[in-house]
């Protein structure tokens, strides 16, 4: 008798169609429209709380928005979805937002670096 199993997967063709057969049971998780607006709205509370969209893969608060954040990251690097009108302006709305698709940390090192030379200057010490 076959164990089945049951995996959460964003599902592509090529994964129904090879492992159908070897009885997974599949628990579908689509990028629904109403999921990611919901994973957006979470995004600007975040943003609200603490001044950018840079949510942590591993957020412990809502690992749901950090694995989201995560697959936003990943969709922008498939050319083919930043042809799609859903996807294009999905990307457009995280833009506006100030969403980073691409992090730079090099950038952010330098960016924080100077806002402690800032602080130190206003408040004689770097204790942040």
């Amino acid at each position: 008798k076959k164990k089945e199993k049951k995996i959460n997967v964003l599902v592509g063709r090529t994964l129904l169609v090879h492992l159908g057969p070897l009885g997974f049971e599949w628990e579908v998780i689509f990028f629904a429209e109403d999921v990611w607006q919901e994973r957006f709205e979470e995004l600007c509370l975040y943003k609200e709380t603490n001044g950018d969209c840079r949510v942590p893969r591993k957020y412990e608060e809502n690992r749901r928005l950090g694995n989201w954040v995560s697959q936003m990251r990943y969709h922008y690097r498939d050319l083919e979805k930043k042809e799609n009108p859903v996807w294009k302006n999905r990307f457009a709305q995280l833009e506006a937002l100030g969403f980073k698709f691409e992090l730079n940390l090099f950038v952010d090192w330098n960016e924080r670096f100077e806002e402690l030379c800032e602080y130190k200057q206003a408040n004689g010490d770097c204790r942040v």
